[in-house]
């Protein structure tokens, strides 16, 4: 389903979720920037302008344990025959009209 979005609304969705939960675990802006060692204006970078690096992205996601939200990240594709991986790495044929 997140193939439908463009990169800048699914940053706005983990700035939801990311601040939802920093509110309900009663944390501040700036005790959050303290706890990830990210600083202040560019947490707020992140909230206001959507802008972050990957590597901060995962120091909110651990600070607040949200590790549910890499995993899908981190999942490595298996294949189970040899045939499966050279149907995989085809391209598809040009359709003519």
């Amino acid at each position: 389903m997140y193939e439908l979005y463009t990169p800048k609304e699914i940053i706005s969705k983990m700035v939801e979720i990311i601040e939802k939960e920093r509110r309900a675990q009663s944390l501040q802006q700036k005790d959050l920037s303290k706890i990830t060692s990210i600083p202040l204006p560019t947490y707020r970078e992140f909230v206001y302008n959507k802008k972050i690096s990957f590597e901060n992205l995962i120091k909110l996601l651990f600070a607040l344990k949200l590790f549910t939200n890499l995993e899908g990240l981190l999942t490595e594709k298996s294949y189970s025959s040899i045939e499966e991986i050279r149907q995989q790495n085809t391209l598809p044929k040009r359709i003519r009209k």
